[in-house]
């Protein structure tokens, strides 16, 4: 079944008894869930799904309407994966610290949302990554250079794949240099996209941040957030799940197959057996799971070569002032990035979030609570026009610990042209999903895309 029949066909299924959210869900960004496990008939079809970000969440929700009980396997204290949400009603303060941007095209999640009961704003920030002449000044790109990305990007959308290929062999910098960019444009670009990619684009193939730049579902072209945060698609799925095992704290250690079964050992010891498997984990991940059959080598090598960016969002809670819309400043430090969304804006007090990358990034997650206190304390004596609160003036958080992984966002280096594809076919009874897996990956978008994309050839 191909993807659109099975979104029309689930369509179908779900209006006439009812299922597809038939209220809104409110609560806070993420929560601890373990539904008891369930007494099931013989016959009854079962899915596992590994991992329990958005991806993992939503094909456990799809293969629920399709008829299958469901096991969710997360190996973090929460549900979420790379959302979480950071809310203080009492402040009137809502920032995301994981997705939180949402396209214009980007239909998959647009809709999910609205399937939710759940509402879309506008991104006070969203302006900022536009690559226009309006906004060449602010960017430090002549109107020119950008006349030159427009022509590029324009042309990609007819190239062939070998022509894919070529581009694919040398990394975006280089190909903006050979474009005539200067070295000052190269870095204004890379100050901007590092925020949404984790990483400098030396890192990253030319190939791929032009399809990224062409595409309508690109996660370089953030439009809306979710009102009252991002966390609340997560809640909202749980809710839909209820019914369902989820189980926290858990990490699979052997996955194996025989004909039309499959099992899962757990850390805990305990085995979990099915009909089939979803598996949304990073590949990372995969290739920390025994297999039996083994994983075929294209697999493995794909996983290799895939990278993951790194980003750490935090918070500095600061005095109100009129100074702070549509906030937005990079500085030369560990912190990197500050910005406002409209949000994170209380009465008295608003929450700044700060974005570092790559290895700053490291920093704030593998730092102890003072060496981060001192390193946003000295990103904010750059800055200089902020007044932070006097008691609990930070929050940090980190993917790290909840997620086990320090990435954020999937990347494809120099040489990686097509290596995801090798993931779109199942590996017997067992079907891949996940935000690295999706055509256009970076986003929320990509994560259910890619679940639709997998339970359609369940």
């Amino acid at each position: 079944m191909n993807r659109k029949t099975f979104l029309k066909n689930l369509t179908a299924t779900a209006a006439g008894v009812n299922l597809l959210f038939p209220k809104k869900f409110y609560g806070q960004s993420t929560g601890v869930v373990s539904s008891e496990t369930k007494t099931r008939p013989s016959g009854s079809k079962r899915a596992i799904v590994l991992g329990g970000g958005l991806s993992g969440l939503y094909s456990a929700y799809l293969l629920k309407q399709t008829g299958y009980d469901v096991t969710v396997i997360e190996r973090g204290d929460s549900f979420g994966g790379r959302i979480s949400t950071y809310t203080n009603p009492n402040l009137g303060i809502v920032q995301d610290l994981g997705g939180e941007w949402i396209g214009e095209n980007q239909t998959d999640i647009k809709s999910l949302v609205k399937q939710l009961g759940l509402e879309l704003v506008s991104a006070n920030v969203s302006e900022r990554f536009s690559l226009s002449k309006a906004n060449a000044d602010q960017h430090k790109i002549s109107s020119g250079s950008i006349d030159t990305l427009d022509k590029v990007i324009d042309l990609h959308k007819s190239l062939g794949s070998n022509q894919k290929q070529g581009l694919d062999k040398i990394n975006f910098a280089s190909y903006a240099r050979y474009q005539g960019l200067t070295e000052e444009e190269i870095r204004s670009m890379n100050e901007l996209y590092r925020v949404i990619l984790g990483a400098d684009l030396n890192q990253i193939s030319s190939e791929s941040v032009l399809d990224d730049l062409s595409a309508l579902q690109s996660a370089l072209k953030p439009k809306y957030l979710v009102n009252g945060g991002a966390g609340q698609i997560i809640q909202s799925l749980v809710n839909q799940l209820k019914n369902q095992e989820l189980l926290l704290g858990e990490t699979a250690t052997k996955v194996s197959q025989q004909k039309n079964q499959v099992s899962v050992e757990l850390s805990s010891g305990r085995t979990i057996k099915g009909n089939l498997i979803v598996c949304t984990l990073p590949t990372a991940a995969v290739l920390d799971i025994k297999w039996t059959p083994t994983l075929p080598k294209d697999l493995i090598y794909s996983a290799l070569r895939m990278q993951t960016g790194k980003i750490s969002k935090n918070i500095c809670f600061v005095k109100s002032n009129s100074n702070l819309s549509n906030f937005f400043q990079t500085t030369n430090t560990a912190a990197e990035t500050f910005y406002v969304s409209d949000l994170a804006i209380g009465q008295n007090i608003t929450a700044v979030t700060s974005i570092s990358t790559g290895d700053r990034a490291s920093l704030f997650e593998k730092g102890s609570d003072r060496q981060k206190k001192n390193l946003m304390s000295s990103a904010l004596e750059e800055i200089g026009i902020l007044d932070l609160v006097s008691e609990n003036p930070f929050h940090f958080h980190s993917f790290q610990k909840s997620t086990g992984r320090s990435g954020f966002v999937s990347l494809f280096p120099p040489g990686s042209y097509g290596i995801k594809d090798v993931w779109n076919e199942p590996f017997e009874r067992v079907f891949f999903a996940g935000e690295h897996l999706a055509l256009h990956t970076g986003s929320m978008d990509s994560a259910v895309a890619s679940a639709i994309q997998a339970v359609s050839k369940t």
